[in-house]
């Protein structure tokens, strides 16, 4: 049985393949947090500890980048896997390997089922794009894998990466000449078991509509049917050539590229964590000046208030269990409530404060080959600036003669008065990519 099986599955495997339209292979070698991994090629950074204590440390890392992407008329796939080693000492094994892909079956033009562990940017929401960041945010994208629920199988220093399992079903209506007028909407549940067998899952649903080169309009639920659900609102003109103009809204914004590190004051000694926040609003805007070939692009999103969605730990004395509940909780204050007598409360965090990102990238095309930019990111908490992270970014991308690839290097500044007082980090990424395709439909 398991012999027929395993023949059936080739085969099908075989079909697909012979059924080819396009095929791109990517590979990226090197340390980019940009681009590859989660580190750059070196890193220098610097910190005051709760003791007021200076840290330093230099650490390395370098990895690399595979990907396969297909398809063909009934199915596309793409799948990544990456492999990356480092010397910081951290809650991540210092050689990692992470596994990543999804498979697309399209039976008919309107409709298609996704299995997999990542569907990347496949239902993303064109107006929740980020200009400066150069990014769709996960709240923008109508199916996601963003449970949040990561896992590390590690034996010493070596760890596969386990993102759980995610499927979903969407839909792909179009109207008008040349489908100018558009309607997207997708579903889907993502899937996870930790070391200890805790099966636990979210629900994902979203939909995106517009008519091209005018305007569009987006809305996703993440998670919707828990107590920590997250929700995304997003508008984009798109009527005006070389100009990017989107707005949004989210609910429970909990991403932490755009979330400010601030110190939180525990009994038991400070620590210091994303800040989270209930309500947020946001803005992008850009233009690029063909002529001069030379781009501006800049993002703003804001706290709207100093409430944020957390766990609170209590002890439950009628079974002797720490237990946790997810609540609203209001920066700064205490919560306590009694449960059979044994109290809980939340942590302590800095009153009335408000997170709040803002982005500004400049990029000038010197030539057909080369790439100048300049990246400046701030992320701090309104009402307390002393919380504040900021990062400059200048890079250049060098694209190889006869398609042999592109380089990509510059150098990381990061301004930290959350835990240092002045120059915090200081870091260097290089990658090089190598991307071959082949169209078999023409």
């Amino acid at each position: 049985m398991k012999k027929i099986l395993s023949v059936c599955i080739l085969f099908c495997v075989l079909t697909v393949f012979l059924q080819a339209q396009k095929l791109t292979i990517k590979n990226t070698v090197g340390a980019d947090y940009d681009e590859l991994g989660e580190y750059d090629l070196y890193s220098f950074s610097q910190e005051t500890n709760e003791s007021g204590q200076t840290v330093v440390s230099n650490n390395f890392a370098f990895g690399d980048r595979f990907q396969l992407d297909f398809a063909s008329q009934y199915v596309d796939a793409r799948f990544r896997l990456e492999f990356l080693y480092k010397t910081a000492s951290d809650s991540v094994p210092n050689f990692l390997v992470v596994p990543t892909g999804f498979v697309q079956f399209k039976p008919i033009k309107q409709l298609s089922f996704v299995v997999g562990n990542d569907f990347f940017k496949t239902f993303a929401i064109s107006s929740a794009y980020l200009a400066a960041a150069d990014d769709v945010t996960k709240y923008g994208r109508l199916l996601t894998d963003s449970l949040g629920h990561e896992s590390y199988y590690s034996s010493g220093d070596f760890g596969i990466l386990d993102k759980g399992f995610a499927g979903g079903l969407a839909t792909n209506w179009t109207w008008g000449e040349k489908d100018k007028i558009y309607l997207k909407a997708a579903a889907g549940s993502t899937m996870y078991t930790d070391f200890y067998g805790t099966f636990d899952y979210a629900l994902d649903a979203g939909i995106n509509a517009g008519v091209s080169k005018v305007f569009d309009a987006g809305f996703t639920a993440h998670d919707f049917t828990s107590s920590a659900r997250k929700f995304g609102a997003f508008a984009g003109l798109k009527s005006i050539p070389d100009l990017t103009l989107n707005t949004s809204f989210y609910y429970n914004f909990t991403l932490s590229d755009y979330l400010a590190e601030a110190r939180v004051n525990r009994s038991e000694g400070d620590e210091f964590k994303k800040q989270k926040t209930l309500y947020a609003i946001g803005f992008t805007g850009g233009y690029y000046f063909r002529k001069a070939k030379f781009g501006v692009y800049g993002d703003v999103i804001s706290g709207l208030n100093d409430e944020y969605i957390d766990n609170i730990k209590y002890y439950d004395g009628s079974d002797n269990l720490i237990k946790t509940e997810t609540t609203i909780i209001k920066r700064g204050s205490t919560i306590v409530k009694y449960k059979n007598g044994n109290a809980k409360r939340t942590d302590e965090y800095t009153s009335g404060a408000i997170p709040f990102y803002t982005q500004l990238r400049l990029t000038y095309d010197v030539s057909d080959f080369l790439n100048l930019s300049f990246n400046c990111k701030l992320r701090t908490m309104i009402y307390d600036a002393s919380q504040s992270w900021l990062t400059f970014y200048p890079r250049l991308t060098i694209e190889l003669p006869a398609k042999a690839g592109e380089i990509t290097a510059g150098f990381r500044f990061d301004m930290n008065l959350t835990r240092y007082n002045g120059l915090s980090g200081f870091s260097v990424p290089i990658s090089y990519t190598y991307k071959f395709k082949k169209d078999f439909s023409k």
